[in-house]
């Protein structure tokens, strides 16, 4: 079924792609968001608790704002002015973090943030489809997904560069220049449409639905009317139900050890400069290997249980470098976590979530996608949760370990499962 193009103005003469150029430039100034909170909170002298509790508040607080802004989208014409809203968000943090020292100012701005910059992921998606023909949805799509991984990589390279030379305050102050300056160019390229594709249109294309759980894992999606025959062919609903709870297994040990490394190099005596280096490095792989993938739209099994092997391996080998340094941690940690991170997460994201749309096929769309965005998302929650507790009390070295555990753990329950059966 083809869509018409809605009609737009563009208040910046030249390509109807420009404005996703300032969204690489938001990426820029967004990228290092999460790990300067909580290199800040352990600066000024938090302890792994208190960055714990704000990546967990933020992912909360990021859940409820997803669900509001969704039917704000719904109601609301103006794709544009949500766009200016979340990217006036990142400049209101920036400034905000400057100037702050207490750890509960640093929490409840960076969960203000995340409620704020929620308002991005359904416009971005419903913009894109809007201001194109169906037919162009996959490169649109596609580029959008590139220039994201980029913006996401140089901004991870800009941080370790300024912090090699310059205190972290400083890199805040620079985010917030490079904000402004995306502001800027926002609020002369983003076009206005004329007309509005409504959210459900994302759980019909696969490039969109990956798209929009790129940019945001949570989607709250309401029932759709209980009139239709809604009976799932060829699969069970409870084999869906169990693939979602591995699938919950997995974000929750993926969520345990996002939350704390960036800490744990931290305290392990690792320079701002270093830890940068290394979530860089490992997101440049990542945006590598998003671009080799991002070429066949096809899930393939063995390269998810793969993945799963990669990942957990790598988490746990970084878990004993820290118990055991033989090595010097910033080596390990950049020989495995791009791996992890880039190599591991990228083949089980494109793959699981291909996976995922084969599995629904075409009946109940909106009710069991909706499932599965909650599924990431209290995964992240509880794993966010636990882990700064577990680090704290026990170690870090055993967070790494237990989450490379859990990741493996996936690969046997994936297997007991038979996802084979989907595809």
């Amino acid at each position: 079924m083809d869509f018409m193009i809605s009609k737009v103005n563009h208040k910046l003469v030249g390509s109807k792609y420009n404005w996703l150029y300032s969204i690489m430039l938001y990426n820029i100034a967004a990228s290092p968001v999460s790990t300067i909170v909580v290199l800040y909170i352990i600066e000024v002298g938090g302890s792994v608790i208190d960055a714990s509790n704000a990546i967990t508040t933020s992912t909360l607080v990021s859940i409820v704002a997803s669900y509001i802004w969704g039917r704000i989208s719904d109601v609301y014409k103006s794709r544009r002015n949500l766009l200016l809203i979340s990217i006036s968000s990142l400049s209101l943090l920036t400034v905000s973090l400057y100037f702050e020292r207490k750890i509960l100012e640093i929490i409840l701005t960076y969960a203000l943030f995340s409620f704020l910059n929620s308002a991005n992921s359904a416009a971005i998606n419903l913009l894109i489809m809007e201001t194109n023909h169906e037919s162009k949805w996959k490169n649109a799509f596609s580029r959008y997904l590139f220039l994201s991984s980029v913006g996401n990589t140089v901004g991870l390279a800009f941080s370790f560069g300024i912090t090699g030379l310059l205190s972290i305050q400083d890199l805040i102050f620079s985010l917030f220049i490079i904000s402004i300056i995306s502001l800027i160019f926002a609020y002369y390229s983003i076009p206005e449409t004329m007309t509005k594709q409504e959210r459900k249109i994302f759980i019909s294309n696969l490039h969109a639905f990956i798209s929009r759980i790129f940019t945001h894992p949570f989607m709250i999606l309401r029932k759709i009317n209980g009139n239709h025959n809604m009976n799932i062919s060829n699969l069970s609903k409870n084999l869906i139900y169990r693939i979602y709870a591995v699938i919950f297994v997995f974000y929750f040990g993926s969520g345990m050890f996002n939350t704390v490394f960036p800490a744990g190099l931290k305290v392990y005596t690792l320079s701002n400069f270093l830890v940068f280096l290394v979530l860089f490095f490992g997101m440049f792989i990542q945006t590598v290997s998003y671009y080799y993938l991002g070429k066949r739209i096809t899930s393939s099994i063995r390269e998810i249980y793969l993945a799963l092997i990669v990942r957990g391996i790598s988490y746990s080998l970084i878990g004993l470098t820290f118990l055991f340094p033989v090595i010097p941690i910033v080596y390990s940690s950049l020989l495995f976590y791009p791996i992890a991170a880039g190599i591991g997460f990228s083949m089980f994201y494109i793959n699981s979530n291909i996976l995922i749309f084969h599995a629904i096929g075409n009946n109940e769309r909106g009710k069991l996608l909706g499932l599965y965005t909650a599924m990431i998302s209290f995964g992240n929650l509880l794993g966010a949760w636990v882990s700064g507790y577990l680090a704290y009390y026990v170690g870090y070295w055993f967070v790494f370990i237990l989450a490379g555990i859990v990741i493996l753990l996936c690969e046997i329950l994936f297997s007991i499962i038979k996802i084979e059966k989907i595809i």
